[in-house]
């Protein structure tokens, strides 16, 4: 039997190419059910379709792209956990402005039953003083 899955060692670069796409269905394809997301200045989101509402909301208004860079990678069983730093920029889709973000985060992954990997929780935050 041949695994289409994901290998470990690609899943931070394949999670940022589909958040780089700007497409909510994408990036949602690759995350369990009950994802977390735990943004700089909000509410934690729980679950696909609220993680969904809130990307669908922000892609409508801008247009981003982010470059993270993986410093580590972990797996131990079922589990892998991603940390990283980044830059990103959003250019507003109403006027055309653009803001830059770094940061740093931690995801965190989960090898399901059928041996796919998917996002479980992705938690960043942002150097607010640079």
């Amino acid at each position: 039997m041949t695994s289409t899955a994901t290998p470990v060692r690609d899943l931070h670069h394949t999670y940022v190419a589909a958040i780089n796409s700007n497409n909510t269905d994408r990036i949602l394809a690759l995350m369990s059910k009950d994802v977390v997301f735990q943004v700089p200045g909000e509410s934690e989101l729980v679950g696909k379709e609220a993680v969904g509402a809130w990307a669908s909301d922000f892609f409508a208004g801008y247009e981003a792209r982010w470059d993270k860079t993986e410093l580590a990678l972990e797996q131990s069983g079922d589990l892998a956990i991603s940390r990283y730093v980044y830059t990103a920029r959003y250019r507003s889709r109403e006027d055309g402005l653009e803001v830059g973000e770094t940061g740093k985060g931690t995801c965190v992954y989960r090898r399901e039953p059928s041996g796919e990997w998917l996002l479980m929780i992705d938690s960043w935050s942002t150097y607010e003083d640079r």
